[in-house]
């Protein structure tokens, strides 16, 4: 889908704008290959056409080129594409971290870390197309396992943990007030993002060695309840996702990201799921880090 900046339809109270665009499906067809380059269509047969649309003209052509491949892509295209699948997890996701996150520390930060180390590299192994044979799959795929292992492993070190909850809370929290300044004020700076984020990141890895239990609670109380905010952005919208907030910033001459009232109701929930967190692991046992785990620490203080 290539879409210009060009309007079709302009926005109206309940719809948004339509711009001018060309859709192009491409089919599997094995037999259709370019001798010298299986990735472009010079030699694509025609399918079917729709050029009666006003805004977007559309044609379908068979070619090998849109043949599958074993790619991690696929997930992560399925997930943009099933927003309530996404919406759902990040709900979910949030809502433990938020809650459990002092009770559960080590185990969310090490499922979370080998999770994000599994896709990463698979990731990393479908851009260098490494995945398209089924040897290449089972290597990456078992690479992969040991990176997850091997990240779990490290997390399962209660100063690592921090530290990692420290890194991901930075950048999270520095989304959150660079979108509030150019909602705001309407300045944009990569600089001051760059600044604030690594702010953040700093300023919690001082405090989480310093005072590790009370890093725990304030941290995954504001990193589980903006993932849980995130989680409604994909069922209802209104929210800048990060990347785009950063392709604005680093593209110059970029056009501007629409702050509705719909962003400042998100920054509402965001706050008050903060509040209540902080709450809830303040006062609510279950919650709460059991007393062995807390015997456990004070004996390796004392040692």
């Amino acid at each position: 889908m290539y879409n210009s900046d060009e309007v079709c339809h302009p926005a109206t109270d309940t719809e948004e704008a339509v711009m001018f665009g060309w859709e192009l499906k491409v089919w599997c067809d094995e037999d259709v290959v370019n001798e010298e380059n299986q990735n472009t269509f010079e030699k694509a047969t025609y399918r079917a056409s729709d050029l009666s649309s006003s805004c977007i003209k559309k044609m379908e052509i068979n070619h090998n080129a849109g043949c599958p491949v074993y790619s991690a892509l696929g997930f992560v295209n399925f997930l943009n594409e099933n927003v309530w699948l996404s919406g759902t997890l990040l709900l979910v996701f949030g809502l433990v971290i938020g809650l459990l996150g002092q009770r559960w520390f080590l185990p969310i930060c090490g499922l979370f870390g080998a999770m994000v180390a599994f896709v990463a590299f698979m990731v990393f192994a479908s851009i260098f197309q490494w995945l398209n044979t089924t040897v290449g799959l089972i290597i990456c795929g078992i690479l992969a396992i040991a990176a997850a292992v091997a990240t779990y492993y490290v997390l399962s070190n209660d100063r690592i943990a921090t530290f990692f909850l420290c890194i991901g809370g930075g950048f999270l929290l520095g989304g959150v007030v660079e979108g509030l300044v150019i909602a705001i004020s309407g300045w944009e700076s990569f600089v001051f993002y760059l600044i604030i984020t690594i702010g953040f990141m700093v300023a919690g890895g001082f405090i989480g060695y310093r005072k590790k239990e009370e890093i725990q609670k304030y941290l995954t109380a504001c990193v589980g309840a903006y993932i849980f905010m995130r989680g409604w952005t994909f069922y209802f919208g209104g929210f800048p996702s990060e990347m785009e907030m950063y392709n604005m910033m680093a593209t110059a001459d970029s056009e501007p990201l629409a702050f509705t009232g719909m962003f400042w109701f998100y920054v509402a929930l965001w706050a008050g799921s903060v509040v209540l967190c902080m709450y809830i692991q303040d006062h609510w046992e279950y919650v709460k880090p059991e007393e062995s785990d807390k015997d456990d620490h004070h004996k390796k203080v004392d040692h």
